[in-house]
């Protein structure tokens, strides 16, 4: 758009206001509730610092994963039935490429909405609080690796990854085992399988850096045990399944042997991996089901190998004289009957890892809004403080007409399906208190006149020129990878 162009947001006769900051599977799932099931006519404002929509939807899955994105189509449905001027009871406006505390203040659609909600998810990372993690090449967290092979406009031309000399990566620790590093292992390891890779929106920059990598072995380092493993089945099969291609999986005997989950039986999810893990385990011919059967391995035999590591405590990542990378040292941990762990730092069970590329998967962290301090907004760790979905003051009690849904409510949990519930849940509490909430007595219009943003009739401008660009090179779609791109085609209409 233009951004000389007047653009208001104002409510309808008789139509109440909601403002949603994140356009994210939370944002979008909150919005289409509240437009399907509220029975107060709705004025619904989505709010996105980027240009374009969907958030972790479009920079968070993993591009082999092409069906985890479903969603987006019915974001879209959604957007398009409620967007266009029609006399429809309820409207819904999207504003791309507007930060909420900077061009436009949370305080301003505080005072002017009827209600707010934040579902901007989780921007910052979990981190391991060791020596090394902070200024060293080739330590990423696994918030960043996906953003960029994703390709983020923050991170897809990042000097950190751009500069980084790939060629020298054969080694590599992923500190976490759930489905984020299981994905980033699937990256990595099948990093030179065309077939796998070539007909996704992968970003082509991330991809032509990471084929350079001559990876031969990659950690999974977990801090308890197998039991405590928190990928799912689906994904741990998928890392399994690529000894077609000569990438073979290990986990050592004194952390999985069959007989140490007899007390598990009960758990049929649990049994399945258990299961797996023994079958795939064993040599191809030995193996006594069919479904590890699907595909031999080369008969060159495996040359790539990825490993469940357990019961592990990284204490220091160590530099070489160019401050990259070269080792990390860890330390053995016994888990107690309590379950809790008790790392061992004596001597013997000190442990030196050679690491030419390390990615810390611990889990995205929510960041609080600059303006929470101000308005006396409580934020608990990495999450804002809630009570079923609505917002609490430091003092403990509910923030008139504020929510939260998602992952900035409960923490980095959960897959898109379990954010759709939450977001159901808080989008019926804001229908609740609505329903009994009076007339907002202030001005209910915000002027974007000189503010430059986009709209979905933008977006959908953009959508159209990556599907068509992404059709030429039999992709899904080739994204625009930085701001100046995604601008520059909205503003040439």
């Amino acid at each position: 758009m233009k951004s000389a162009q007047i653009r208001y947001l104002s409510s309808q006769i008789n139509r109440k206001t909601v403002s949603i900051i994140g356009s994210g599977p939370s944002g979008f799932y909150t919005a289409y509730h509240l437009l399907k099931k509220s029975p107060i006519p709705l004025d619904v404002t989505i709010w996105e610092k980027l240009p374009v929509p969907f958030g972790l939807s479009r920079y968070g899955v993993a591009p082999d994963h092409p069906e985890v994105k479903n969603c987006e189509e019915t974001f879209t449905t959604c957007a398009e039935e409620y967007s266009i001027p029609t006399n429809k009871k309820h409207k819904l406006s999207f504003v791309g490429g507007v930060t909420v505390g900077k061009e436009v203040t949370l305080e301003t659609l505080l005072n002017n909405q009827d209600a707010v909600v934040l579902s901007y998810g989780c921007t910052g990372d979990k981190k391991l609080n060791i020596p090394g993690e902070q200024g060293t090449k080739g330590v990423f967290s696994s918030r960043e690796f996906v953003n960029w092979y994703n390709g983020h406009p923050d991170f897809a031309k990042d000097k950190r990854f751009t500069d980084f000399d790939w060629s020298r990566v054969s080694k590599v620790g992923i500190i976490g085992n759930g489905n984020v590093a299981l994905d980033i292992t699937r990256v990595l390891i099948s990093n030179k399988i065309d077939e796998i890779w070539q007909n996704t929106d992968i970003s082509p920059i991330a991809l032509n850096l990471v084929k350079k990598a001559p990876v031969k072995n990659i950690k999974l380092i977990a801090r308890r045990d197998f039991v405590h493993s928190r990928f799912t089945n689906k994904e741990l099969r998928e890392l399994w399944e690529l000894e077609r291609y000569g990438v073979r999986g290990c986990i050592d005997s004194k952390f999985f042997q069959k007989d140490m989950f007899d007390s598990f039986k009960s758990d049929r999810a649990f049994n399945r991996r258990v299961e797996m893990c023994s079958e795939y385990l064993k040599p191809f011919g030995e193996r006594s089901k069919k479904n590890y059967k699907k595909a031999p391995p080369p008969t060159s035999g495996c040359n790539k190998f990825w490993e469940l590591d357990y019961l592990k405590t990284p204490l220091e990542i160590n530099q070489d004289e160019s401050d990259v990378i070269k080792s990390l040292t860890l330390c053995n941990n016994q888990l107690k009957e309590d379950n809790s762990l008790k790392p061992l730092k004596d001597s013997n069970n000190i442990l030196t890892y050679d690491m030419d590329l390390l990615i810390t998967s611990l889990g995205y962290a929510g960041v609080p809004m600059p303006e929470f301090s101000k308005l006396s907004i409580r934020f608990d760790r990495d999450h804002v403080a809630n009570k079923q979905g609505r917002v609490l003051t430091v003092a403990g009690e509910i923030f008139p007409h504020l929510y939260a849904s998602g992952w900035i409510r409960k923490g980095s949990q959960g897959v898109i399906a379990s954010t759709m519930q939450d977001a159901f849940e808080v989008g019926d509490r804001v229908i609740q208190d609505l329903s009994v909430s009076g007339v907002l007595s202030s001005e209910k219009s915000i002027g974007l006149s000189n503010i430059k943003h986009t709209t979905w009739a933008d977006w959908e401008r953009i959508n159209k020129k990556e599907l068509t660009r992404g059709q030429k090179e039999h992709k899904p779609r080739s994204k625009f990878l930085t701001l100046e791109e995604l601008w520059h085609n909205v503003e040439e209409v």
